[in-house]
């Protein structure tokens, strides 16, 4: 036992004595790593936070947080260490670990890499096969969108009865116990400062740690930034046709793009409307033995998901959106788009349960149905498109409301980076602007070409951020958005090419 303290201690700086009088949550336990971590990457710290599963309830029970720690080379450590998590919400981060050149901020301090509670690596974590399963059957039975959504919100409730009769309390698993996830981590790592990186839902996750423990803070870089005053559902449409009217604006602002697809903004609506209309059926080979081939189908709204989520989301595929479209309306339809129906046969990268549990607890009790519905119907040329199916599984998802603070907006005058994307979808550049007016040193940039999460698209955001990291009182150099601005222009082709 002594051995192992002491071996705990090596890595993790703190004494023996320390470690042994940790027996209760919260405290750090060194392990093995939880995900295969690069061969390259040789100095690594890996290991569990044990936290308890809701803090409300005395001597419940705990819950195992997977962390890893990429350890800075440098001879001179800075001693705050970055740390950062995905969104969803309900995503695993662990899969970050890419190696250094993918965190520049390594250079001369650790790298953080938090497992949210409840995410896939977690224990426990709540992982919904069964919903899973019902969303492949639905794409292999080629089931209309009512159906399936009929189906998705039955394997939900199943999902839901078989985690709480394993006694998990889902009440535990929001954003308030996260960031107290974090903010434990902090303290029982014994630092003194950290440094935040949040992306879209985390990023909202970040903004909570600032809420309740700004103590040990020392800068916060929020990207594709999801506030917690806004009610995702009531405006996620808007958020989505915004990304397509930036497009369409775009292409009639640059000469050759206008007088290549002059009719683009028809051209996208009457695509969706006619696959609306008459799916495109794609024959794949399926997973398996045999290989069996699949007939699936997809619609218009799988055309317009495709092309936010695909062609947005990276500039040097952005650049043909608009070609993308024109092609598409002479009915000849991208390959990318064809490959992209495999996906619907795949399990999804959320834990749903973690997921449901979120939105369930500190967006629903927020919103209003009406105005839903009205998102749904608020656009004819697409009539009935959702951005999420939340809103009714909540009905079966019974967790306890948030507080009403879940739902109110965060000031703070920690050092903030905020950045933002052109063409995201999903987070408009305006809630980023708009949370950056309330932190009063804050930082706002809008990264041109780029969709929901830049940095992982456009590769100096990330060196802006190790800027901002390294001294957070200067505003970072402008040099990436000027350098990407002139990068990119949108492909323009002849029937002939």
């Amino acid at each position: 036992m002594r051995r192992i303290l002491l071996y705990a201690a090596l890595i993790t700086g703190l004494s023996p004595a320390v470690l042994a009088q940790q027996k209760a949550a919260p405290r750090f336990e060194p392990d093995k790593c939880a995900i295969e971590v690069p061969k390259q990457e040789t100095h690594v710290v890996c290991g569990y936070l044990i936290v308890p599963e809701n803090r409300a309830t005395k001597n419940g029970p705990t819950i195992k947080l997977p962390i890893v720690i990429l350890k800075t080379e440098s001879p001179n450590p800075k001693p705050d260490p970055v740390l950062k998590t995905l969104g969803g919400p309900g995503g695993s981060s662990l899969k970050m670990i890419r190696g250094r050149r993918a965190s520049p901020w390594l250079r001369d301090r650790d790298y953080i890499i938090f497992e949210q509670r409840g995410t896939h690596y977690a224990q426990p974590a709540l992982d919904c096969p069964e919903v899973d399963e019902v969303n492949i059957a639905s794409a292999r039975k080629q089931l209309d969108r009512r159906s399936s959504r009929t189906a998705e919100v039955a394997a939900a409730q199943r999902c839901y009865q078989r985690l709480v009769s394993s006694g998990i309390d889902l009440n535990a698993y929001n954003s308030a116990e996260s960031a107290a996830d974090i903010a434990d981590l902090r303290r029982v790592l014994k630092l003194d400062k950290i440094n935040l990186c949040g992306v879209s839902y985390s990023a909202r996750l970040m903004l909570d740690v600032m809420r309740y423990y700004p103590a040990g803070i020392r800068s916060v870089v929020l990207e594709s930034t999801l506030p917690p005053e806004i009610n995702y559902d009531e405006v996620g449409v808007d958020g989505v046709v915004r990304s397509l009217d930036e497009m369409f604006n775009a292409c009639r602002a640059d000469r050759d793009c206008a007088a290549a697809y002059p009719n683009l903004e028809n051209e996208f609506y009457s695509v969706v409307g006619r696959l609306n209309a008459k799916p495109l059926i794609v024959k794949l080979k399926a997973f398996g033995s045999v290989r069996p081939v699949v007939d699936l189908q997809l619609d218009g709204f799988d055309f317009l998901n495709w092309i936010v989520d695909y062609l947005f989301n990276e500039p040097s595929a952005m650049v043909d959106a608009p070609y993308v479209v024109h092609q598409a309306f002479n009915g000849d339809y991208a390959e990318e788009l064809k490959r992209s129906a495999g996906d619907k046969l795949n399990d999804s990268f959320y834990s749903w349960g973690m997921r449901y549990s979120v939105w369930c607890s500190e967006v629903m009790p927020f919103e209003r149905m009406s105005v839903i519905k009205d998102q749904s119907n608020k656009y004819p040329g697409i009539k009935g498109f959702e951005v999420m199916a939340l809103p009714d599984i909540c009905s079966v998802w019974k967790v306890k409301p948030a507080k009403p603070i879940a739902n109110q907006p965060v000031s703070s005058t920690i050092p903030t980076l905020v950045v933002a994307a052109q063409y995201d979808a999903y987070t408009t550049p305006d809630w980023g602007r708009k949370t950056a007016t309330r932190f009063k040193n804050s930082f706002f940039f809008e990264i041109p070409w780029a969709g929901h999460g830049p940095a992982f698209s456009v590769p100096c955001v990330s060196g802006m951020i190790a800027d901002f990291i390294d001294d957070p009182t200067v505003t970072p150099k402008s040099d990436c958005i000027e350098t990407t601005r002139k990068q990119f222009k949108f492909t323009v082709k002849t029937p002939q090419q």
